[in-house]
Formats: C-alpha cells, structure tokens, sequence
C-alpha cells in the first residue's frame, strides 16, 4: 500500500524535500550574518552600517523561510493527509469484501482502531517522520560544514565527539520502542474495542443492572493500556534526557576548547558565537534521529495491523469465469454438510432439500438445528465446497455475491435500522424510488398505519438501530425494507418473532397473495403460519429429519406433529 502510494506521490515528495533543504540552508546562514554583525560591532571603531545589513539580511532569510515553509508543508504533509484518505478507503473497501466469518472473529471497536489510531501513526511516518528524518540526515550534515568552515575542523571534531553516542542511543532504544508501541496500539484497541461494545449495549447493562461489573471490567482493560502507555513512557523517560546530556557535553567541550582560541584571537566572538549556535543546530537533527525512530517503529506496528487486514483472503471467493443469471428458478442443496470457518462441529449433516420458483418454503426446527445456516449459505454469506449448493443448476460457487444477493432478499433474524428517517430505512437499497412504493410495501408488511402515527411519519427518524421503535415495528420495517428489492427470492429468517400471531399470519398471508411468482422461504416457530406452505423442512441436530405439507407432518406424527400440538395447548391456555 505504501510503495503504490510512494510511486504516485514521489513527485510531491521530491519537491517537497527539496524545498526543505533550501529552508535548512538559509536558517544556517543566520548565525554567519549576526557573527559578521557582532565582528563588525566589537571593534575599536564600529561599523553600524554593516550590522543594519546584516539585520537586513536576517530578515530577508526570514522571508524566504516563510515562504519554503509553505512549501515543504503542502508538499510533505499534504501527501501524508492524502495517503490516510487513500489508505482508509482501501481499507474500508477491504472489510466490506470480506465475508460474515470475519466479523464473527472481530469486534467492530478493534475495526475502528485501525481507521482513528493506526492511520494517524501511519501519516506521522509518512509526514513529519519524512522531514525528521531529512533534517538528521542533511542538516547534520551541512551543519558539520559551516562549523568547519567557520573555526575549523579541529574545534568541530572535539565538539562532536559526543554527538555519535546520540544515534547509538536512538537506535538501541528504538527496539524497544517498537514492542511497546505495538502492545500499547493492541491495548488500546482492546479498550476501544470494550467502549464500544458497553455503549451499544447499554440497555441490557442497565436492565441488569451490571454497572459495576462492567466498570470494574473497564477499569482492568483502561489500566492494561495505562500500563502500555508508562512503560512506553519509561523508555521516553530514560531516552531523551541522556540525549540532552550528550548534547550538553558538546556545549561543555566548545567552551572549554573554544573560549581559550577567542582569548588568544585564534577565532573572532563573531566567530565563536556563530559556532555555538550551530552546535545547538546540530543537536536538533541528531535528537530528532531518536524522534524519526520512535516515529517509524509506530508506524511500523501500525502498518503491520492493517496489513494483516489487508492481507485477509476473504471465505467466499468470487468466481474466475462468473456465470450470470436473470431470474432464480431453483434452488437445491445435494447432501450438505457444513462446519463454520475454524471449527470443526458440523452444524448441518447430510442436508438436501429442493426449492423451486414461486413456492412457499417453510423451515423449522430446535433451537440451534441449523435453519439460519442453510439460509445464510443459500444467501452466499458463507463459503461453501463445489457441488452442494446449485442456483438454476449452476453451481452457487460460480455465481458472483453480488448477483446471488440481488436475486435474494434477505431478513435477518437481528434487526438493524440505521439513525435516519423511517423512509430513508425502508428505502436503503434503491437509489430512485416513489413515495407510493414505500406506502405499498408499508402496508403489505403490516406497519403503515403505525409509522402514521409517528410525529413526522415517513420522516421520523427512528434514532440509532432505530431505538425509537418497538421491536416488532423494528422487525416490519426492515421486512419493508426487503421487500423494496424486487427480489426473486425472499427468506424470511424468524423476522417476525416480536409480534403478536395474528399479526404474523396477516403479514404472511399478504405476502403470499401479492407476491404470487415470487419465491418465500420462511423460518419461524409459530407453525400456523405455515399452513398454506407447498413444503416445509424440519430441522433437528443439523439434519432434516421431516419433509411434507402441513398436513402430511401432521399425519407423520413426528417432531412437526409435537411441536404443533404443543403450540396449540400454549394457545388454548
């Protein structure tokens, strides 16, 4: 990502560089006008005319800095803003191209630390890290020139004699630097990770009535990265005042060699004080090598997360040689058997089942049998082996995603509304729409007459995952939602389990009766719903153990016969 980014943007770069160099030429002349100022002025008979043209000059540089300053700045610092836009970009395309099993192993709060905490350590490196780093190399460098040129060479090697040992130390201390750095960003995004998790959360914290379990748990992550950061610090701690001291050794050794050489006139005050400013010049690149160090070691940690991200293959791999389909007329799985990503439990066995164009598809079962697997597979939201899965006869492996899931709308049993109007939710995945379409599937999922009520109505904002709403107004809604795809196939995954029965059997029935060729695949467990079903699926232990109609479950006497029966007695009680 960084070598693509550099390839591109080497042009700023060079100009920018270059125009900090001329900044750091020109400020090195400054202590070569007030020297010839201060000679001209500590003379038997003063020449006030060439320290005014000194001054002149001094202010000219100025100028001149002010302008390179821009430049250097809009050059360097703006690449370094443009690669974070660039960078959080690819990085969001990346994670909305990785599939569900990826976000079941990733907290969205560490997702975030990646896009706040990382970009900002990566555009340090590529920012001001680029100009430290050119300022230790090049101003050190032309600084050792002028002090020579100044007093000469033999003063300067005795004055820089400690200056080395401050590179050693920056680099000894920059192994360091990198591991805490790295635990720091990991504690961090742990912390984030939390916060964002307890906020989400945090109706269910206080229904429980669980403050001070999760405050106590917030205390122990936030004092983890309290730890990080003070050990980092500690480096810090030890690292720039031995750099300071090393720099005053430098001061020490010019005073000590360079005092005698002014008494005798071997060097001019003028001289000897130009020659002590650049001992300070020379200090600043030198110390910023240990900035530079911490800077990329950061940045380098940073870099290492993202790229792991980066490098992420997603589960469902799109086709080489896609197939495209029109219209979906079938559907059939041939002996299915199926573990998540990771793991090894199959939480579907030996699964077949057929479902054609314009049918009415039940599926229910136990409680973890397995029917929101087979819906999200059927959805292409997990990956699943060659010859298993076939839409139209065509293998589901070489349809594209992005086909499977135009062709199929689908509702979750979680529901999630975004923090915007009720219309605007409804009407999410279409970019032109009417005002009439959004009343129509309104009314056919049974929540027109409620958003009526509302004080704004269709522009109600429902408030973040639509907390301003019932759950079963929730649930209508983003069948709503889906039903404004025009899809081929609708799957219905326990989408309705917060409201009352009759509502259900309503929405279904209406459903069925407006939308006769399209196809409706329906978990539930309130199996009344499902009289009118052309086949219904039982589910138990991952494996379909029951196939038939209604009334040829009921017949078998089986596990759909049980749990019927059972609903009826709940009924009547």
């Amino acid at each position: 990502m960084i070598k693509e980014f550099l390839k591109k943007r080497w042009p700023f770069y060079i100009a920018g560089i270059l125009t900090l160099i001329i900044v750091d030429t020109l400020q090195l002349f400054v202590p070569k006008f007030i020297s010839r100022a201060i000679d001209s002025l500590n003379v038997e008979v003063p020449d006030v005319s060439v320290a005014k043209l000194m001054a002149l000059g001094i202010i000219g540089i100025a100028a001149g800095m002010f302008v390179t300053r821009f430049f250097w700045r809009f050059f360097i610092i703006g690449s370094a803003r443009k690669f974070t836009y660039e960078a959080r970009k690819i990085l969001y395309d990346k994670l909305l191209s990785l599939d569900m099993s990826f976000f079941d192993k990733h907290r969205s709060g560490d997702l975030m630390a990646h896009f706040t905490n990382d970009m900002n350590n990566l555009e340090r490196m590529l920012g001001i890290g680029i100009v430290m780093m050119v300022d230790a190399i090049f101003m050190s460098s032309i600084t050792l020139f002028f002090m020579a040129t100044s007093v000469g060479w033999h003063l300067t090697l005795i004055a820089i004699i400690p200056l080395p040992i401050i590179a050693f130390i920056s680099l000894t201390f920059g192994k360091f630097i990198y591991k805490r750095s790295k635990k720091l960003q990991d504690t961090f995004s742990d912390m984030s990770g939390f916060i964002e998790e307890s906020i989400d959360g945090v109706r269910v914290v206080k229904t429980f009535s669980i403050l001070p379990r999760f405050q106590e748990i917030f205390s122990e992550r936030s004092f983890k990265n309290f730890k990080a950061t003070i050990s980092l610090i500690k480096i810090w701690g030890i690292m720039w005042p031995l750099i300071h001291f090393v720099s005053s050794l430098a001061y020490f050794l010019t005073i000590v060699y360079g005092g005698p050489m002014v008494i005798n006139s071997k060097i001019t005050l003028g001289e000897f004080f130009a020659f002590n400013n650049y001992i300070g010049m020379i200090v600043w690149p030198l110390t910023a090598f240990g900035w530079v160090i911490n800077i990329i070691q950061n940045g380098r940690a940073s870099y290492t997360r993202i790229q792991k991200i980066l490098k992420t293959v997603p589960q469902v791999k799109e086709p080489e040689n896609p197939v495209k389909i029109e219209r979906i007329k079938s559907i059939t799985i041939k002996n299915l058997n199926y573990s998540y990503p990771g793991e090894e439990r199959y939480v579907l066995k030996n699964v077949s089942m057929t479902i054609n164009e314009g049918q009415l598809v039940g599926i229910v079962g136990t409680v973890g049998s397995g029917k929101s697997t087979i819906v999200k597979i059927i959805s292409k939201l997990y990956p699943v082996e060659k010859g298993r899965v076939f839409i139209n006869d065509i293998d589901i492996n070489d349809i594209p995603s992005e086909v499977v899931r135009t062709k199929i709308s689908y509702v979750p049993q979680e529901t999630f509304l975004f923090s915007t109007s009720v219309k605007n939710n409804i009407a999410f995945a279409m970019e032109n729409f009417d005002e009439w379409q959004i009343k129509e599937y309104a009314m056919m999922s049974a929540v027109h007459s409620d958003i009526e009520k509302f004080p704004k109505g269709y522009d109600t904002i429902v408030g973040e995952r639509g907390v301003t709403l019932s759950g079963g107004q929730k649930q209508r809604v983003t069948i709503a939602r889906a039903l404004m795809r025009n899809a081929d196939v609708y799957i219905f995954d326990d989408c309705l389990s917060a409201v009352d029965p009759e509502t259900e059997e309503q929405i279904i029935r209406s459903l069925r009766e407006s939308m006769i060729n399209k196809t409706m695949v329906i978990i539930t467990h309130r199996l009344k719903v499902l009289q009118n079903a052309d086949v219904i699926y039982v589910f138990d232990n991952g494996e379909i153990i029951e196939k038939g109609t209604h009334e040829e479950l009921l017949k078998n006497e089986g596990l759909y016969y049980n749990m019927y029966r059972k609903q009826l007695i709940e009924e009547e009680l």
